[in-house]
């Protein structure tokens, strides 16, 4: 038995997510890219900032965010076996991660500073949690 499909709604509200969350992602990025250069001196370009975000453990809570949109990515992938349980999953992961809590866990800690520190960010996060109901 295979399983149910990802509704056409469902279909639809992931690929917004997803959009909010690369946007929310790079905004982020470029909040710790400002923090790691006042400590560290400028980056020397795109192939060194890649490098640091794929290793460095400054950049390494951001992880979370990106390996969801991947995970949203693959389930959308008109090769994909995902289905609607999948897609739900997906779903409630976000909203335990995009929750910004100032005693929470490491993720949470750092997106509520980014919160506090950004108008930016705060207006994708309420775009996020009108989307997600939180």
């Amino acid at each position: 038995m295979s399983p149910l499909p990802i509704s056409a709604a469902t279909r639809e509200s992931l690929t917004e997510l997803r959009n909010l969350l690369l946007a929310q992602h790079k905004l982020l990025l470029d909040r710790e890219r400002g923090s790691y250069e006042k400590t560290n001196g400028p980056i020397g370009g795109p192939g060194a900032f890649l490098s640091l975000v794929m290793g460095n453990p400054h950049f390494a809570w951001l992880k979370q965010i990106s390996t969801l949109v991947v995970e949203i990515d693959e389930a959308l992938a008109q090769r994909s076996t995902a289905g609607q349980v999948e897609a739900e999953a997906l779903v409630t992961q976000a909203r335990d991660i995009m929750r910004p809590r100032e005693h929470g866990t490491d993720f949470q800690q750092r997106y509520h500073e980014g919160i506090q520190e950004s108008p930016d960010i705060v207006i994708l996060q309420c775009k996020i949690e009108q989307l997600l109901g939180i």
